[in-house]
């Protein structure tokens, strides 16, 4: 049998009011949760960071320019004369003293032109001894009227001619021994020889491409460097503006003196000083070529070396300084992490003066006192929570970096006192 079409009805009636209120149930139920989960705010910890304090000192305005390392003097050795080397004296790379032989040039040729000379001269002083002779008969043989007034002149003439001729012998001898002498070639200043670019045998002379060798004073030692116009118009910014304190200056800048690191970093143990400044800055470069005089005692250091020459022109007093990696900078724009009391952090803009490898003055932005981000600046945001590192309650105070490294004085991180953690 069928069922009957009026309980199918009903059938139909009962599940449409059973499933209605089930389905009603249900998301009357799931719409709260939903609701719930989406109305709670994103929990963001506090970022952890290193701070540093703002501090108020006199700043050395310290700068660093990459020199090249040359010779107080360089003495290209060449030959006067030209002819075979026979023999050299000294021992390349060696210390030679002013006037010490270095090369010997054949002389053979010179002695016999000397020689020649000489006998040019001896002939030409007794020539000159006869018409003398001949001149004082003829000025007695005038005073007795023997001979004419015209005879008497040629007589002159002709001992006059003897006397320039015997000159004019001297001088060749004396020409012919100097270029004798010129075949010792000898050094011509107190310094290092180099390396000779001639062997015995070779022929030589003032054309040669290269010269015989080279000596360089090197005992003090130059460094030369560029320094830009921007750290020059530093340097005499105080002179410029009272005239009186430049000997001051000048002189608290000598007793700095400065500083040479070689290429591969270590400091050299002695002090420098300022030597010498070009008269024009380079319209091309911007820069202006200085020179810095060093010891250098063993003539350890030579000539070629590249190295970078430290020197402070002129200090900063009552500077506000920071830390130099507690900047950001963003498209010229220098920015700090300020965090206050409640540590929530503050980025402010600020003006930055001079800088050094690790420090910089700020000119405008922030005050004395205020605590800054120096570690993990890269990951705080304006109004983001940070928490102090355990780490930094063991860093020093300002002012007491290490002293004898390579490296200029650190303001290192300040623990902020009694700052409390922050909380979510």
């Amino acid at each position: 049998m069928y069922p009957s079409a009026n309980h199918a009805s009903v059938n139909s009636k009962s599940l449409r009011s059973f499933v209605s209120p089930a389905l009603c149930l249900a998301v009357t139920l799931s719409f709260p949760a939903c609701q719930k989960k989406e109305s709670l705010p994103a929990v963001r910890p506090p970022i952890p960071v290193t701070l540093g304090t703002v501090v108020r000192k006199d700043m050395p305005n310290h700068k660093e320019w990459i020199g090249n390392v040359q010779g107080t003097v360089t003495s290209l050795v060449k030959p006067n004369v030209s002819g075979n080397i026979i023999q050299r004296y000294y021992t390349e790379g060696s210390v030679v003293k002013q006037g010490e032989p270095l090369f010997q040039i054949d002389p053979a040729p010179f002695q016999a032109t000397l020689d020649q000379a000489k006998a040019d001269l001896a002939s030409a002083q007794a020539d000159a001894t006869r018409t003398e002779q001949d001149f004082v008969r003829a000025q007695n043989l005038l005073a007795g009227k023997v001979i004419s007034i015209q005879e008497f002149q040629n007589k002159q003439q002709t001992y006059q001619a003897s006397q320039g001729t015997v000159a004019a012998k001297q001088a060749a001898v004396q020409a012919a021994q100097v270029n004798l002498d010129f075949t010792k070639v000898v050094s011509p200043i107190n310094g290092m020889a180099g390396l000779a670019n001639y062997e015995v045998g070779t022929y030589v002379g003032p054309q040669s491409e290269q010269p015989l060798t080279t000596v360089v004073a090197i005992d003090p030692i130059k460094v030369v460097f560029q320094v830009g116009q921007d750290d020059y118009l530093s340097f005499i910014s105080g002179s410029l503006r009272n005239p009186s304190q430049a000997e001051e200056q000048r002189k608290e800048d000598t007793a700095e003196g400065m500083k040479m690191l070689l290429s591969d970093g270590i400091a050299y143990p002695h002090k420098g000083s300022f030597r010498a400044a070009n008269n024009q800055v380079s319209t091309q470069t911007g820069s202006i070529t200085v020179e810095g005089l060093f010891p250098n005692p063993g003539m350890l250091l030579r000539p070629g070396l590249f190295a970078r020459v430290r020197a402070t022109i002129g200090v900063q007093k009552d500077a506000l300084v920071v830390p130099i990696n507690a900047l950001i900078t963003i498209q010229n724009i220098n920015q700090l992490a300020v965090v206050g009391p409640d540590n929530k952090v503050t980025i402010k803009n600020v003006n930055v003066g001079i800088t050094t490898r690790d420090e910089a003055v700020i000119v405008s932005g922030v005050n004395e006192g205020d605590k800054i981000v120096t570690q993990g600046i890269q990951k705080v945001t304006d109004g983001c929570s940070v928490m102090l590192l355990p780490s930094a309650a063991a860093s020093p105070s300002p002012g007491s970096a290490s002293e004898g490294k390579d490296s200029e004085k650190k303001i290192p991180s300040v623990t902020p006192s009694a700052t409390p953690s922050a909380k979510s």
